[in-house]
């Protein structure tokens, strides 16, 4: 199938790609801040909000690159592209296509592309380190550096003796590196050496000329610092270069990053989509290095894109990773917080975070993918099993006021019985005597008696009933969460039959209010 580029895209920020609710819209401008999507096994966050978005990519006439994990992923970005009218921009790149890296940087800036070369092949070393979960992390930083020296004083001398640089000559250079200050004398090494051959070249008949300082600054490091290295040290570098690099000495790595170039990443720029059809899991590690180097590649042709003609940076482009945690890696932070102006959507879906802390690995994998995803503006939260991954989603919405109603209701009833009985009596008498003389002598007395006696008798009987009612009710207001952790694993559909196809999401962003919502989030619903 020819490539046909798509000629029509959108360019406007303001653009809707999606339409979330009846008043919510999905622009070109919420897509440039990158979309992170999470969701375990089964939740549909692939035939959900992913199948939803990479169709209204496609759809807008954005040009990308999907990475793939396995290995259906090209039949369905295929099944994409022809449903969505883009079937003729589909390239594959694997063991049919050709980009090499070396060859396509040096192209691009000469000598002073040298550096970029260093930074393309320590790619390929952390790759491999991150590809193999055994492989010790203890003092990362000094290895690192240590490579990057050697790196950087073994290229340019071989671009400057042989007009290029291929991996084995890499190899083969830092093999025959002196071991000490006698053998750099020693005229039978100097017959033998590559390395000394190779310096020789440079500074007496050189294809690529170099400049004088600069000859004389790396014929010292490799005379007066190499050599003088302590030989574990110096076993332990050249060890790890040659083991990750060996890769691509033969094989399938050999055919499509040392070969001929047949495609570039600027492809993309003119509505190209680059799918990788090197899986991780049938490649193994092989697809996880190539993906890493060629995705970095990417990121690096897209973030100095704005410095080229309008026509090469006015069309949208994207990233895509399913199963993601399989391909990020330290640049990947760098290039997310400053690929919006490049018109670079990047497109993340993943598990859980606890996926990434174990693939990135080392002292500070926690930090590292907290980074990472911070710098993702939307995120998309699907079913999932994860506890952790649950908490961080309802922390990243955020708590609120919450009101809590209290309701108490009460009934007492009560009876009572009673009976009185009680009788008296009185009695009594009274005599009274009295005698009077008057003025005329006269004399008189008199006497009075009488008796008084009663009695009476009294009872009763009484018996109550009461009974009483009281309701009461109020409220009081505390900071918890919007969304509850538990409900990110009960309430959110997966489709299937069993959903009648519908997927359900929590699709958070940042800064952005939802107008059917009146909140940051809002409850969407996907058809696979």
């Amino acid at each position: 199938m020819a490539l046909r580029l798509f000629k029509s895209y959108v360019s406007d920020l303001d653009t809707p790609l999606l339409q979330l609710s009846a008043e919510d819209k999905f622009t070109l401008r919420d897509a440039c801040q990158g979309v992170h999507v999470l969701g375990g096994v089964g939740s549909g966050k692939t035939s959900g909000s992913g199948k939803a978005i990479a169709a209204a990519y496609l759809r807008a006439g954005f040009g990308g690159l999907v990475l793939a994990a396995k290995p259906e992923e090209v039949a369905l970005w295929r099944r994409y592209a022809k449903e969505n009218g883009r079937a003729n921009s589909l390239i594959l790149f694997g063991e049919r296509g050709g980009f090499n890296f070396i060859t396509y940087e040096l192209a691009r800036q000469g000598t002073q592309g040298t550096g970029s070369v260093v930074e393309c092949l320590m790619r390929i070393l952390e790759a491999s380190r991150l590809s193999n979960p055994n492989a010790g992390r203890g003092g990362e930083a000094f290895w690192e550096d240590a490579t990057r020296q050697v790196l950087r004083n073994t290229i340019p001398i071989l671009y400057a003796a042989t007009g290029t640089v291929r991996i084995p000559d890499i190899i083969r250079f830092v093999a025959s590196a002196p071991t000490s200050l006698q053998q750099v004398r020693d005229p039978d090494w100097q017959a033998e050496s590559f390395m000394f051959n190779a310096l020789a070249s440079a500074k007496r008949k050189p294809l690529r000329p170099l400049n004088e300082d600069d000859f004389e600054k790396t014929a010292s490091y490799w005379r007066d610092e190499y050599s003088q290295l302590d030989p574990k040290t110096r076993s332990n570098i050249a060890i790890s270069l040659s083991t990750a690099l060996d890769r691509f000495n033969r094989g399938r790595l050999h055919r499509a990053f040392c070969t001929d170039t047949t495609l570039v990443p600027e492809l993309t720029f003119h509505g190209a989509i680059i799918v990788m059809d090197m899986s991780a899991l049938t490649w193994n590690e092989d697809g996880i290095i190539a993906q890493q180097l060629f995705k970095y590649m990417w990121q690096r042709a897209v973030l100095s894109r704005n410095g080229l003609e309008p026509q090469h940076r006015s069309r949208p482009v994207f990233l895509w990773a399913d199963e993601a945690q399989y391909f990020v890696n330290s640049f990947d932070t760098d290039f997310q917080s400053t690929c919006r102006s490049s018109l670079a959507c990047t497109v993340y879906l993943s598990q859980s975070l606890p996926t990434y802390y174990a693939k990135i690995g080392g002292e500070h994998a926690k930090h590292k993918a907290d980074m990472l995803l911070a710098n993702f503006v939307t995120k998309i939260f699907h079913n999932n099993a994860d506890p952790e991954t649950n908490r961080w989603a309802a922390d990243t919405i955020g708590r609120v006021i919450q009101r809590r109603g209290t309701y108490n209701e009460g009934q007492s009833s009560g009876r009572s019985l009673g009976m009185n009985a009680g009788g008296s009596t009185n009695w009594g008498s009274n005599t009274s005597v009295g005698t009077s003389i008057d003025g005329r002598g006269n004399y008189s007395s008199t006497s009075s008696s009488g008796s008084n006696r009663g009695g009476g008798d009294s009872w009763g009987r009484n018996r109550g009933r009461n009974t009483g009612q009281s309701v009461s009710g109020g409220y009081s207001e505390t900071m918890d969460y919007e969304i509850e952790p538990g409900d990110f694993a009960r309430a959110l559909k997966t489709g299937g039959p069993a959903n009648g196809g519908n997927v359900t999401a929590v699709w958070f962003q940042a800064g952005k209010t939802f107008r059917d919502s009146q909140r940051n989030y809002l409850l969407t619903r996907f058809v696979q």
